[in-house]
This record gives C-alpha cells, structure tokens and sequence, in this order.
C-alpha cells in the first residue's frame, strides 16, 4: 500500500468522524503505533534469529526485540483503554 492510499483512508476517516470524537480517534490511532512496534520487534527477531549465536551483538539484539515488544505491547493496550474510557464504552 502506497501513501496516497493511506492519506486517501485517514482523510475519509477525518471528515466522517465530529470534533468532539477526535480524543478516540487520536487513542485508536495511538494504539495502531504500538501494534506496529510490536509487529516490527517480532519481524526483526525472526529475521535475525539464525545469526544471533554468531553475531558478538546478540544478546543485545534480543535485549532490543524483548523491550520494543514489551513497549509497544504496553502502547497497544494502554491506548485501547482509553479509547474505550473516552468512548465510554470502557
């Protein structure tokens, strides 16, 4: 998916949603960035897996994987509660 793709979808989201929403809209969004910190944590260390007993840096290389998971994990699901607490849905 292209950036125009994304620019097209954030800015049908933007105008279908009332300014008094945009605190959900911004904690939704905010939740996306942690699953993205996540996916990219997990996708690193499967890709660097079959080198890190050869690689002088690998333990720090898990170190890294583990805390991003671990911060992102937090980020994802913090965001969702409050989206769902300023929804009132929560």
């Amino acid at each position: 998916m292209n950036w125009h793709c994304c620019v097209i979808a954030g800015l049908g989201i933007a105008r279908s949603i009332e300014i008094t929403s945009l605190p959900q809209l911004v904690a939704a969004f905010h939740s996306l960035v942690g699953l993205a910190a996540v996916m990219t944590c997990i996708a690193e260390y499967m890709i660097e897996y079959p080198h890190l007993a050869d690689n002088e840096m690998g333990n720090m290389i898990k170190l890294v994987a583990y805390l991003g998971t671990y911060i992102g994990g937090v980020t994802f699901t913090g965001s969702l509660v409050a989206f769902g607490k300023l929804d009132g849905t929560g």
